[in-house]
């Protein structure tokens, strides 16, 4: 089995195929892409996003909220940097509309910088195979007519072109794009836990407006 391995590791070829994608893929992609695929895969499997924590903060916001009024309410703001703006336009224009559009506009950011990472994956996934090909071509072109091994050089270069091609399809299939579907599915997760809270906090903050609207207050009361 050990052997076995061993006669599939080629350097020479992964090295061609690796590379050849990389580079390929930031001429197409550009190095601001690249730099978000980085980082998209630096956080994948540690997700950025704590539902719990920032539930916590949340909750201190509305009680806050509910104590002194939004004119009066000094709410420490959540940890995670979009929700804290949301929660820092309310504070600021006393306004869920005004709220409502930092969301959107915080959501369609985040959008924005996982579709470049994702396509960025996919654009790998999309080249290695291109490079496996290459791999090939260059173990071709190895071949010397003349020399005295021919049959060792010749099996040697065959194996070289077929682990190319091999390379090529395997990153691409077990590594580029299984990871941009990774990072897809952890970002829709992210942004579903993300706007689930807001959500919360949108029908805590209406209930509280109308609590402090002085011809509900008489309605409430005349009612009770």
């Amino acid at each position: 089995m050990t052997s076995t391995i061993a006669q599939m590791l080629d350097p020479g070829a992964l090295a061609i195929v690796l590379s050849g994608t990389v580079i390929a893929t930031a001429a197409r992609c550009g190095w601001s892409d690249m730099r978000e695929a980085a980082s998209a895969l630096g956080s994948l499997g540690e997700s950025r996003f704590d539902a719990d924590e920032n539930r916590v903060a949340l909750a201190r916001t509305v009680h806050e909220i509910e104590a002194k009024g939004p004119l009066g309410a000094e709410a420490s703001l959540p940890p995670d940097p979009s929700l804290a703006k949301v929660v820092d336009a309310y504070l600021r224009h006393r306004s869920i509309e005004a709220m409502h559009t930092v969301r959107r506009a915080e959501r369609a950011a985040r959008e924005m910088a996982r579709s470049a990472a994702i396509r960025t994956f996919e654009y790998a996934g999309e080249l290695a195979p291109v490079f496996g090909l290459v791999g090939t071509l260059f173990a071709i072109t190895q071949l010397t007519p003349g020399e005295s091994d021919v049959v060792g050089s010749t099996m040697g270069a065959i194996a070289t072109a077929v682990l190319s091609t091999l390379y090529g399809v395997l990153t691409a299939h077990l590594i580029f794009i299984p990871l941009a579907r990774a990072i897809e599915r952890q970002g829709e997760e992210e942004e579903r836990a993300r706007e689930h809270l807001i959500e919360w906090l949108g029908a805590h903050l209406r209930d509280e407006e109308l609590v402090h609207v002085p011809h509900i207050q008489e309605l409430r009361r005349a009612t009770q």
